[in-house]
């Protein structure tokens, strides 16, 4: 519900602070008064297009905000869309420059127009001749149809099952789809990890194998150089009597244990002495490790010209094929499981199609059980809604005119909403064929027939706010009347605001809003006031005409404002 609604340097507007309330509150005000600016600058909160002179002259900027009390939806709604959450309110916001430019805000955060406009659908819906009508946008005649008939939630379980028919049936046609450039494809992944397979390559082989045949290719040169380090460090007696490390010298094992027993020689317990002692036998016991270590591996380093050939061979086939698939050595292993994979899914047997067709015709059976279940109630509720609506229509000076909910039922219609095409269609003369309520319904009847439609509907609608401009256009007395009782009837069950020029309609509001111009020295300001009792029975007397305002008029206003609110 529209509570609040501040305007701040727009058009003739200086500022405003408006609140608004619960029920049916009228807009009344002389011709040229300015009624249109109230709905004009709330338009823009809401993400309607700017226009020209929308800033007041002398003002750099027009800045409108409007405050609502909002539901659960509205409030899920700004979750989705990351805004700020402030209780149960929410503030639409614009900001117009001189020069054009606007920027909008939802809760205090940027918005775009088209966000605006979203969450503003939400919020309230605007009726009138020169106004975006809601019963005019493509998917209207459905919502308000499922409204009426309270079939969301199921409405909801058949979203789902198009959506699963639909993946399901999309996965099936792809597959079905399988183009001679695919099978060429599949023909060359079958080759390539064929030979991948016969090569049976294990993950992490290159690198061993690299490894091993270095290994195995200096073996030689290995075991001579591991011999002397392994004789420098340990084995002073070499039999190789040819090697110049080995003529008479110690090792350095050895040299270190003659260290240490030339320190043992000496009776002193100098801390420097017993340190140099520590280091020695340190020494002494990493010698011996690494002479133990050396041992192991020169007992593993082994002379073998069959097993050099055999991994020369296997690490030239892969070589070969990692030439060929121009990737590194030990990235042949991962580019196998690839292909591999690609493979496995372009593979896809009968039978697994076969469980595919029935899958997708098990869900698109399951789709059209409910889709009928939903046809079934949509068209019960049609025959409802036309029943009732109709039934106001002379109230409202439609004369002869008849509003049909059509309902045209075909599974070739399926979406997520069904397999309904749901248009509403008016005979506005009798003998004239049924139309489009769109294209048939001039200005004025469309905003009447809407109003008929809403006070029918209003306990199912999602909209807590409605306005109405100007709907009593070409009516007056008893007919004004009536329509007004409708309105009231209306905002029983939401908010409603009513531009009028019918004192008739008027009179049956709980709330009285009068726009007055006020014309200054240099510039003309428009001013938006509520109003007691006594002033809208002055009001609602002006309203009923002559030149001078009678006592009579005055007693007539009175009778009247005691009738609507009776």
């Amino acid at each position: 519900m529209l509570v609040h609604l501040s305007i701040s340097q727009f058009t003739l507007v200086e500022h405003l602070e408006l609140e608004l309330k619960a029920g049916m509150t009228t807009i009344t005000g002389e011709t040229g008064a300015g009624k249109s600016i109230l709905l004009g600058a709330l338009g823009l909160a809401l993400g309607n297009r700017t226009g020209d002179n929308i800033v007041r002259k002398g003002a750099e900027k027009a800045d409108i905000s409007a405050t609502f009390i909002i539901s659960e939806k509205v409030i899920q709604w700004l979750k989705n869309h990351d805004y700020p959450i402030e209780d149960d309110t929410c503030i639409l916001r614009r900001v117009i420059t001189q020069e054009g430019r606007s920027r909008g805000y939802i809760n205090g955060r940027n918005a775009s127009a088209t966000e605006l406009k979203a969450l503003a659908n939400q919020l309230i819906d605007i009726h009138g001749q020169h106004a975006h009508q809601s019963l005019m946008q493509k998917d209207a005649p459905r919502k308000l149809l499922d409204n009426y008939a309270g079939t969301r939630p199921l409405s909801q379980k058949i979203k789902q099952a198009f959506q699963a028919w639909q993946e399901k049936l999309k996965q099936k046609n792809n597959l079905q789809e399988d183009s001679a450039e695919q099978q060429a494809q599949r023909q060359l992944l079958t080759y390539q990890v064929q030979e991948l397979d016969n090569l049976d390559l294990l993950e992490g082989e290159v690198t061993e194998l690299e490894n091993e045949l270095k290994r195995l290719s200096n073996a030689d040169a290995i075991m001579f150089s591991g011999q002397q380090a392994l004789t420098l460090c340990a084995d002073g007696n070499n039999d190789d009597s040819s090697s110049a490390l080995s003529s008479g010298q110690d090792s350095a094992l050895q040299q270190v244990q003659q260290a240490i027993q030339q320190l043992d020689l000496i009776d002193d317990d100098n801390d420097v002495l017993k340190e140099s002692r520590e280091f020695l036998n340190q020494a002494q016991i990493q010698l011996q490790e690494a002479s133990d270590s050396l041992h192991n591996y020169i007992n593993k380093v082994e002379i073998n010209p069959q097993r050099l050939n055999q991994i020369d061979q296997r690490l030239g086939a892969i070589y070969d094929l990692a030439r060929k698939h121009q990737v590194r050595a030990d990235s042949l292993y991962d580019t196998w499981q690839e292909l591999s994979d690609k493979l496995n899914a372009l593979n896809f047997s009968d039978e697994d199609m076969d469980a595919l067709i029935q899958e997708v015709a098990d869900l698109e059976q399951i789709y059209l059980k409910l889709a009928h279940q939903l046809s079934k109630k949509r068209h019960k509720a049609a025959s409802k809604l036309d029943k009732e609506v109709n039934t106001h229509f002379e109230a409202l000076a439609l004369g002869n005119a008849r509003l049909q909910t059509q309902v045209a039922s075909d599974e070739k219609f399926a979406n997520n909403s069904g397999i309904d095409h749901i248009d509403l269609l008016v005979q506005t003369n009798p003998g004239m064929p049924m139309g489009q309520l769109c294209k048939v319904a001039s200005g004025g009847e469309l905003s009447r027939i809407s109003l008929a439609i809403q006070v029918i509907t209003a306990q199912t609608s999602n909209i807590p706010s409605l306005i109405f401009d100007e709907v009593d256009v070409g009516i007056g007395g008893g007919t004004a009347e009536r329509v007004g009782r409708l309105l009231n009837q209306l905002g029983q069950h939401s908010q409603v605001l009513c531009v009028t020029h019918q004192p008739q309609v008027a009179a049956q509001a709980q709330n009285h809003l009068q726009v007055s111009k006020i014309a200054g020295d240099e510039q003309t300001f428009t001013n938006i006031r509520p109003l007691d009792n006594k002033q809208r029975t002055e009001e609602i007397a002006r309203m009923l005409g002559g030149v001078e305002i009678t006592q009579h008029t005055l007693d007539h206003a009175q009778e009247m404002l005691a009738m609507g609110n009776g």
